[in-house]
């Protein structure tokens, strides 16, 4: 495809985002007017908010980028282009007719009226133009990488309507609560030995996910530790070496899903088409199969785990949402992209309509009428709107398996330690990251050492003083920690402010700059671009992070608030409000769960391994 260059009104443009990113002079001439600003440009929402109050005071009020996003469907989200944004100032500069005070000289030094600056750019977007032949303030798109992830800033929640009460189950004769009589041998059965008074089932139900699965598995050994009975509905090859030899598993065999590796909007698109929508189909039978088998007294689930609130309600069973993540909690496409919102209410609706249910969704499946559970907390999210129901309980943190391979006495106790990590879904995403990194590490051998967690080749030439390996114990590590440079994923931040280590977030999507925006706000660390920050400036920010003591005292203050919200035990607490008061009945055989609606060849997006 053939490379246009910028005609003078998109550079001017141009220029106002190259000094928002801090970038050199030429970077402007690697952009053409097609420059997709989500999957090329990566801008994260306050490299939007800036970039917006430039345009705006350039062009006119109406040039005003932010506030159009918020109007934009999931389509335009993806496909916003860098002459997108010429045209929404091309009508600003028109709908001006001068330039307002303050307004700043074009680039190539020229003045003029704002009448005068329309009538070039409607020359450049007119047919046969360079560029896109639009109406000035007309479609334009939007797909920067965190339009709708923090909003210019810590988003803020907006509670979910009052949910409708979940369906009555059928009036049938009291159900069974066995497992069946002879178990798949992946099913471990419930040990006898557990005292049966006031004892309580729980099925758990997560995305094969590390950090989904972490938080609900520390939870599930506090409830196994108080003499509940725990049944995971999941992968029996992943979940077991995360939750231990002694769990019960209800097995469902794991698929491989697309939706992973995407940045900004496109990410929602494909978490939600390309993840969370066929795992659901695939595993709702399964866990529905659990259900006849173990009939919980209550469902534990990741919020986007939707096939669990199904089966809830399928089998009218009170059910719980998790969250390991901020990005439902905050629900910050509510206000920054409301039609992205629509998007995903309609994904949801599909599922309950595909699962036999009537009618519409009576509330939003991954807010549970019952209890809402976040593993975050306040002195690190700041005061939110929360869902009446909803409890923060601070990170759930369990001991994991020691990882002997780990080359301990490399560690140098008299040189600071810093770890960086960008999680595991990201590491596609990461190598151009990751060299910035260990260049910006490099002259710094003298005072600090460096754990990289990184596949294996992937990260050339690092030196002495940085160790790169595919796999790294990061909770073993953390008490050594004086700093961590992560992607922001909530797990990572919550387990290195749960032991009291500042930070460094550069995040890449979803809730990342939600929670990068939170850390910075704390005072618990500081934020860099992913994309677009130069190993200069990682260096110097990384630095800050470990010579300011502030952010080493703002870590350990929320360290103290995370350590009083309770942790596992506390959400144990609130999944037992759950439980039925009533005596527990006797095992009886369960009946099979009536089946789910086929859906059409079309609907089914699995990729498979």
């Amino acid at each position: 495809m053939t490379r246009h260059p910028l005609p003078p009104p998109l550079r001017e443009i141009a220029e106002l985002l190259r000094t928002v990113l801090d970038q050199d002079p030429a970077w402007t001439d690697t952009l053409t007017p097609d420059t997709l600003l989500d999957a090329e440009l990566h801008l994260e929402s306050h490299d939007l908010a800036a970039w917006s109050l430039a345009l705006r005071t350039h062009y006119g009020p109406t040039a005003d980028l932010s506030t159009h996003l918020t109007t934009l469907d999931l389509d335009a989200l993806t496909t916003l282009t860098l002459a997108d944004v010429g045209t929404l100032a091309a009508g600003a500069a028109l709908a001006a007719g001068a330039e307002g005070p303050g307004a700043v000289p074009v680039v190539d030094g020229t003045s003029g009226s704002g009448e005068a600056k329309g009538v070039e750019f409607r020359a450049w977007v007119s047919p046969g133009g360079v560029g896109r032949a639009a109406e000035p303030g007309a479609g334009v798109g939007a797909g920067a990488a965190a339009v709708a992830a923090d909003a210019a800033g810590p988003a803020r929640a907006v509670p979910s309507p009052p949910p409708a009460a979940l369906p009555s189950p059928p009036p049938t004769a009291p159900p069974s609560r066995s497992l069946s009589s002879s178990p798949s041998p992946a099913v471990r059965p419930v040990s006898s030995a557990l005292p049966v008074a006031g004892r309580g089932r729980f099925l758990f139900v997560s995305l094969p996910l590390f950090g989904h699965v972490h938080p609900l598995a520390a939870v599930a050994r506090e409830l196994v530790g108080r003499g509940h009975e725990v049944v995971w509905a999941g992968s029996e090859a992943f979940l077991r070496p995360l939750v231990g030899e002694g769990a019960v598993i209800a097995p469902i065999p794991l698929r491989a899903h697309r939706g992973q590796a995407d940045h900004g909007m496109a990410a929602a698109r494909s978490r939600w088409e390309g993840y969370i929508v066929p795992h659901a189909r695939h595993t709702l039978p399964g866990i529905e199969r659990a259900v006849a088998a173990f009939r919980p007294d209550a469902l534990a689930v990741d919020q986007h785990a939707v096939a669990g609130a199904l089966a809830a309600h399928r089998a009218g069973l009170p059910w719980a949402s998790l969250a390991p993540t901020t990005m439902e909690l905050t629900r910050p496409y509510r206000t920054a992209a409301p039609r992205v919102e629509e998007w995903i209410e309609q994904r949801m609706a599909g599922l309950w309509t595909a699962a036999g249910l009537p009618g519409p969704p009576p509330h939003d499946l991954r807010f549970s009428p019952h209890l809402l559970i976040g593993f975050t907390g306040e002195a690190l999210t700041g005061p939110l709107a929360w869902p009446d129901n909803a409890v923060l309980v601070g990170p759930a943190l369990a001991a994991r398996e020691p990882d002997r391979d780990f080359p301990w006495e490399w560690l140098d106790p008299t040189r600071r330690q810093v770890l960086v990590t960008v999680g595991t879904l990201s590491l596609d995403l990461a190598a151009d990251f990751h060299a910035r990194m260990v260049e910006a590490l490099r002259p710094l051998g003298d005072r600090l050492q460096a754990i990289v967690a990184a596949p294996d080749g992937t990260v050339a030439d690092p030196p002495p003083h940085v160790l790169v390996r595919p796999r790294v114990p990061v909770l073993e590590l953390m008490p050594r920690l004086d700093a961590v440079v992560s992607h922001g994923g909530l797990n990572t931040v919550c387990e290195a402010l749960a032991h009291g280590v500042p930070l460094l977030v550069a995040p890449i999507k979803g809730d990342q700059p939600i929670n990068a925006a939170q850390v910075a706000a704390a005072g618990a660390g500081r934020r860099v671009r992913f994309a677009h920050a130069r190993p200069q400036t990682l260096r110097t920010e990384l630095l800050a992070v470990l010579d300011d003591p502030a952010h080493a005292a703002a870590a350990r203050r929320i360290k103290e608030s995370f350590a009083a919200a309770g942790g596992a035990r506390a959400a144990a607490d609130h999944l037992e409000t759950l439980l039925p008061a009533r005596p527990r009945p006797l095992r009886t055989p369960a009946p099979a769960p009536a089946p789910l609606p086929k859906p059409p060849p079309e609907q089914d997006r699995t990729a498979h391994p």
